[in-house]
């Protein structure tokens, strides 16, 4: 039985997409816990990501579905990807990000089995060249969240019991991790939290989260303001208005 699938939503991402899912299989390659699988679901136009899994097919287990549906639409290709994954644990990574430390997936199996949250973080790196690492950051909840004040990461620092999996919201771009976020806690409580960093993000101009949004209004906060998308804004905030943290007491 297969203990962690490791969910990777992909797109040939304007060419460089299969050089940036070479350098996560390789850091895949390099963790120590051997029984996972790999979930690709590739949203590209091309075989490119499809030769990518070819390389790597006798390295590790690689599930590929090529998703012809809603291309571009990077909450519904993750969602494809977890869709795929049979294992009991989940961890989610996107394609452009990478693990930085080898022991990572049995970190987090070991979390799983000795506790009894449902879904959990992990501190995390940044980098945009794959090969030097800074600003590290421990995930953290806080204030108007919902809104789009982010403090734990992207969804490539998530990982959770494939079975609490609550779905991103397909109609989403910018505000599709912090959604995510709190339905996951409304559904399952608060998350644990692995300090480690385990994996680094990617910065680089061709991330499609935040392609095409218009960034029209501005959130005030007393540690620094930040532009959302209004419409993105109120959709969110209208869905989530009458749901609340089953950890919270009143």
């Amino acid at each position: 039985m297969i203990d962690l699938s490791v969910a990777i939503p992909t797109y040939e991402m304007g060419g460089v997409g299969p050089d940036y899912l070479r350098e996560l299989f390789t850091s895949i390659g390099k963790q120590t816990f051997k029984n996972f699988e790999v979930c690709i679901s590739d949203h590209s136009k091309d075989d490119s990501i499809l030769e990518v899994c070819k390389e790597y097919s006798q390295d590790f287990t690689i599930q590929y579905f090529k998703n012809e549906e809603d291309r571009g639409n990077g909450p519904a290709n993750t969602n494809s990807a977890i869709e795929m994954c049979s294992a009991p644990y989940t961890k989610l990574i996107f394609s452009d990000d990478l693990f930085i430390s080898e022991d990572a997936f049995e970190l987090i199996v070991r979390t799983f089995d000795a506790t009894d949250c449902n879904w959990l973080f992990n501190g995390f790196m940044h980098t945009s060249d794959g090969k030097h690492f800074g600003r590290p950051m421990i995930p953290r909840w806080c204030d108007m969240m919902l809104e789009g004040r982010n403090l734990l990461g992207s969804p490539s620092c998530v990982a959770f019991k494939t079975d609490k999996f609550v779905g991103f919201d397909s109609k989403l771009k910018l505000l599709m991790d912090t959604d995510f976020y709190h339905r996951m806690r409304c559904e399952n409580g608060a998350p644990g939290l692995i300090e480690k960093y385990l994996i680094a993000n990617r910065e680089h101009s061709n991330r499609i989260s935040s392609s095409g949004v218009d960034y029209d209004y501005k959130i005030n906060h007393p540690e620094g303001g930040w532009l959302v998308n209004k419409k993105e804004l109120e959709y969110v905030l209208e869905k989530n208005k009458n749901t609340n943290y089953s950890d919270e007491t009143n």
